[in-house]
């Protein structure tokens, strides 16, 4: 009885911020406005990464491949993203 109380209050529970997350009204750029250059020249996005570690290997192997010099991994809304200079 113990479990099945359980899953209903966590179910309840998901259900709730699930709906108050999908509630709030996405807001889209203005057309024609471009994404501005980084200043510190780490402007080509690579990809997303479910984890930190993960992107910091791409961006490693990367680097030791000779693709790009420098990379970073910046955290987004659910995934981390891969940036670097070329």
């Amino acid at each position: 009885m113990r479990i099945r109380t359980g899953l209903t209050t966590f179910a309840t529970i998901t259900a709730v911020a699930l709906g108050a997350a999908s509630a709030a009204p996405a807001v889209a750029a203005p057309r024609g406005a471009a994404a501005a250059p980084a200043a510190d020249g780490l402007d080509v996005h690579r990809g997303k990464y479910v984890t930190l570690g993960g992107c910091q290997t791409a961006g490693q192997q990367g680097v030791e491949r000779g693709h790009w010099d420098r990379y970073q991994c910046a955290e987004g809304t659910f995934f981390w993203n891969l940036w670097t200079n070329r």
